[in-house]
């Protein structure tokens, strides 16, 4: 059996913002948030890629960030959720603002899924490729495993945005970050 390499390479952009805090009404001040593609992975038999191989990792990794980038534009514009880039703490007064509750909405259920697929996913595997004569058993409880910590994740994710909804209900005027989609426009016209 040969050997391979895994190849990965990621983007990030910085995305200048600003926003006046619902709390003290003090203004932030510049900030950024580093907003990252998915990692871009290429596998080859050789320790260094070929000039043609390390070309289509660049691409892939730059294909990547521009969907991230397009996706945070596109749902902070339409929808007004912002990525967890987009720190919501207030550099003065430290706390966080309304607008950030509808970022940590939208990932709510991300980790509960993936719990509850990585649990069927295991539970299949134990009963298929288990030697032993009560498989069955065995995999009805790896898939039980599988759906309470999918359920503990989202009563987590449930007290979080609770938690955060409270801290920011008792706000006079609810306000929203600005953003400087400007200084990643070119990335937002590719095609």
């Amino acid at each position: 059996m040969g050997t391979y390499y895994k190849h990965t390479k990621t983007e990030k952009v910085d995305v200048p913002y600003s926003f006046r805090c619902e709390q003290c009404m003090k203004d932030s001040g510049p900030m950024v948030a580093v907003v990252c593609g998915m990692e871009a992975e290429i596998n080859s038999n050789f320790k260094k890629l070929d000039d043609k191989k390390q070309q289509k990792l660049n691409e892939m990794a730059h294909e990547k960030l521009v969907r991230a980038v397009k996706d945070a534009h596109r749902n902070a514009t339409e929808k007004q959720i912002y990525v967890k880039a987009f720190k919501d703490q207030c550099p003065f007064c430290g706390k966080p603002q309304s607008w950030a509750v509808s970022g940590i909405k939208d990932e709510m259920f991300s980790t509960p899924i993936v719990c509850v697929i990585v649990g069927l996913i295991f539970a299949a595997g134990c009963y298929f490729f288990s030697g032993v004569d009560n498989n069955l058993m065995i995999a009805l409880v790896v898939a039980g495993i599988g759906l309470v910590a999918g359920a503990g994740s989202l009563l987590f994710n449930i007290i979080k945005v609770e938690r955060k909804k409270k801290q920011t209900s008792m706000v006079v005027q609810k306000n929203v970050p600005v953003i400087e989609w400007g200084a990643v426009q070119y990335l937002l016209n590719e095609q």
